[in-house]
């Protein structure tokens, strides 16, 4: 903990396949500092439907997060925690706080945390209660959670047992379209399944929402508490840039990185997000590059078109000739 009886908390926001995942797995590889995932679908995808955390074990039978589990939920009439009268509380109150249309009252709750707003007070106590579970159960100093959007970083931020952090990430949104529409297999215990794929315009419009709500949220929050980074600066110096991640949370050691962009991943109690949660061993890290050849022009100027103000803003070229080529490197994100 960062501060007595306080839980310290990193927020990362940014768009679906922008590399968060692999960013909180390298994270969790320095001592004291757990990468718990995308904590938004513990519930639903976790202890409803069992979809296993980076340990391969459900939720309600891993090590780290049956503890606060057991903790907040009452088994039901039928002894299945995923009928649990508390769980079925929690979902609905999530899904009345963190909805699109509740976006900015919840973003605005980080200034007023006295709104009598009955879900809203509910998720934080869970919330709270969760992340004190895990620092107990793991001893760790500082939780990464994955969960992107800025309505789940906005409960952390408005929790008064918390010290939070937020590290925007940002990816080209060019390159954000293109992964969408490549399907994934979903991991361990998924049989043949595969992650659900998007469409341009859907892509797009969801990596301007949750751009937006990160601007939002940056507004709301003191400037020391909150970091930007483009996933292509990460993939270009991963050693550097996690270095200045860690030095912003105050962690004290260095990321064991082999070398300047090669590292050996763990197993990890990531409860949810995209598949690469369950790499371990050796990982080079390498920028994936493929849409650069595999989107056609016409797809490359719609995305400019739809995306342009935030595009220029966060840095990025509107010709994709201007970005500094790197090798292609298709899994190593």
């Amino acid at each position: 903990m960062s501060i007595a009886g306080r839980t310290k908390v990193l927020s990362i926001v940014g768009a679906g396949r922008s590399g968060t995942t692999i960013l909180a797995s390298v994270l969790g590889e320095n001592p004291g500092v757990l990468a718990a995932g995308e904590i938004r679908w513990l519930w639903q995808h976790g202890v409803i439907e069992g979809r296993p955390c980076g340990c391969a074990l459900p939720p309600l039978r891993c090590p780290v997060w049956s503890i606060p589990l057991q903790r907040l939920l009452t088994p039901g009439p039928d002894g299945e925690a995923a009928r649990s009268p508390e769980l079925s509380a929690i979902l609905t109150s999530q899904q009345e706080v963190t909805s699109l249309k509740n976006r900015r009252r919840v973003i605005r709750s980080v200034d007023a945390r006295t709104e009598n707003w009955p879900a809203l007070e509910h998720l934080r106590a869970v919330t709270a209660q969760i992340c004190a579970s895990l620092v107990q159960a793991t001893g760790s100093t500082v939780i990464v959670d994955t969960s992107k959007r800025a309505q789940e970083a906005a409960v952390f931020a408005s929790i008064a047992s918390i010290d939070h952090y937020v590290l925007h990430v940002v990816r080209d949104p060019r390159a954000v379209a293109y992964s969408w529409r490549r399907s994934k297999p979903a991991g361990p215990g998924a049989a043949d399944q595969t992650m659900g794929t998007r469409g341009l315009l859907s892509s797009v419009k969801r990596w301007t929402e949750n751009s937006v709500g990160a601007e939002l949220l940056r507004r709301r929050l003191p400037p020391e508490r909150w970091l930007f980074l483009r996933y292509e600066d990460f993939a270009a110096e991963p050693e550097s840039t996690v270095a200045r991640v860690t030095d912003h949370l105050g962690i004290g050691a260095r990321t064991p990185f082999a070398d300047d962009r090669s590292i050996t991943l763990h197993r990890n109690h990531i409860v949810a997000g995209n598949p690469s949660r369950f790499r371990i061993g050796p990982v080079t890290i390498e920028a994936d590059t493929e849409w650069r050849q595999g989107m056609t022009q016409r797809d490359q100027v719609a995305v400019v078109a739809l995306a342009l103000p935030l595009l220029l803003r966060y840095g990025y070229p509107v010709r994709s000739s201007g970005l500094p080529r790197a090798g292609i490197g298709r899994g190593a994100l």
